[in-house]
């Protein structure tokens, strides 16, 4: 099977192309605009008849959450008409896809239990509005061939390009090597998750094909951003303070949900959910990218 990547130099695009073959699939990686600007649905289309891929992967989105609030209709075009666009073309073909969603779009009071697929929305930024516009196009307009897979908080080897190639845990311990003042929410409550945990995820899925529809594929467990930073840390054997603040204090553009814990329900139901736990998924990640002995 033929597996189209979009964003393929991402971290969960770059852990994609690694483990499909691994699979035994074939990556077909689209790194970015230089090689296929995705709001542009003829040339969507017109991709798609040129490499016939079995399988879409899109893990594009306008990612910038406070930009957002100043650019709502470049978020429009790109995280909900550009999968409108995608889900149209891709069921005229018979061609599965998968829209990575985001837990923005959940936001549970703070005594939540984990939320599941059947659970409310509630978006409250444009970033989650649209993003939630993205996963109501694809289940719409693909309704036999589209999956909206929804994540959270992920880390990986690749690094994002938002945040210069680092990503939250690379952030916080180079922080902590400089020395610098170092603060993080502690009122936020997630299920941070790597790329590589999630890609295997999704290759399962492909492989398997459970019906077509809303999937959430998150780490086991929660905790707050605070929570996470002090963890990864101490597991990268830095010994450095880190203030727990509020949300309040950082007075963000755009609003960041409070609970956004996400219950992977459905493939726990069908016996396909092979996430593992925050703090294991953590642990391997420190170790293979922050050795102790360097």
């Amino acid at each position: 099977m033929n597996i189209m990547v979009i964003g393929s130099t991402g971290q969960l695009g770059a852990d994609l192309v690694a483990a499909l073959p691994q699979a035994g699939l074939q990556g077909l990686p689209v790194r970015g605009r230089q090689d296929l600007d995705i709001a542009n649905t003829a040339a969507f289309a017109a991709y798609l008849d040129q490499h016939q891929p079995h399988a879409v992967i899109n893990t594009a989105a306008f990612h910038n959450v406070d930009l957002c609030e100043s650019e709502p209709d470049n978020a429009y075009r790109v995280n909900t008409l550009a999968v409108r666009g995608m889900a149209i073309e891709c069921q005229k073909r018979g061609i599965l896809l998968f829209q990575i969603g985001t837990d923005y779009v959940m936001d549970g009071p703070a005594d939540s239990q984990p939320l599941p697929e059947t659970a409310a929305v509630h978006p409250k930024s444009i970033y989650a509005l649209t993003r939630f516009g993205g996963d109501c196009m694809t289940l719409t307009h693909a309704p036999t061939m589209g999956y909206v897979v929804r994540t959270c908080g992920l880390f990986g080897m690749a690094g994002c390009k938002l945040k210069g190639g680092l990503n939250f845990v690379d952030t916080m311990i180079t922080a902590a090597r400089a020395g610098k003042p170092m603060r993080v929410v502690a009122d936020q409550i997630v299920a941070p998750t790597p790329t590589d945990d999630l890609a295997r995820q999704l290759i399962l899925m492909i492989q398997r094909r459970p019906a077509p529809g809303l999937y959430h594929a998150v780490s086991h467990g929660q905790c707050s951003w605070h929570e996470f930073a002090c963890t990864a840390l101490t597991l990268a054997g830095i010994n450095h303070p880190i203030a727990p603040v509020s949300s309040g204090e950082f007075a963000a553009p755009a609003h960041r949900p409070g609970y956004s814990v996400l219950d992977n329900a459905r493939l726990r139901q069908l016996g396909m959910d092979i996430m593992t736990h925050w703090r294991s998924s953590l642990q391997r990640y420190v170790e293979k990218k922050y050795p102790r002995n360097k």
